[in-house]
């Protein structure tokens, strides 16, 4: 005697649990905080996306980077401005046109900074567009609140 068990097999897509999308700060938001506060914010940032997904080694690379880009980009500014060595932040700001100045270079400095961090690093580790956005409000609120820190203390 042979006995046929016949099952119905259900999709059971909607049944099984959905994989969590990962979250990283966008493009955009990396390139904002590199030009409006500095391409080290804006590698921090992109670091912490590289570690979401895995990468530890290349974002400890983004860091080094980004550290690197800052002192490199500084040093650069402060020597086409021929700025002295011991010049205090008082003097720059009563001196306007060289304040203009040190203003318009760190600005570029930082857009350049900024656009390799966003345009070549960003659309090397993250060429697809299928991840959701984390909001830049807490990075916001870091930043606000060591600035407030940093010049209460002053």
């Amino acid at each position: 005697m042979i006995v046929s068990l016949r099952m119905d097999f259900q999709d059971t897509d909607d049944q099984q649990p959905e994989q969590q999308q990962i979250a990283i700060y966008s493009k955009w938001a990396i390139l904002a905080f590199s030009i409006f506060f500095s391409p080290l914010i804006g590698g921090i940032l992109l670091m912490i996306n590289l570690r979401s997904v895995g990468f530890k080694r290349p974002a400890t690379g983004i860091l080094l980077f980004s550290i690197a880009y800052q002192f490199v980009s500084a040093a650069v500014v402060v020597n086409i401005l021929k700025l002295p060595a011991n010049i205090t932040p008082q003097e720059l700001i009563n001196n306007t046109r060289l304040l203009i100045s040190f203003m318009a270079y760190s600005l570029v400095a930082q857009i350049i900074g900024g656009g390799i961090l966003a345009e070549y690093f960003y659309k090397k580790y993250f060429p697809a567009d299928n991840y959701k956005y984390k909001s830049v409000w807490r990075p916001l609120a870091v930043i606000l609140i060591i600035s407030l820190v940093i010049n209460f203390l002053r």
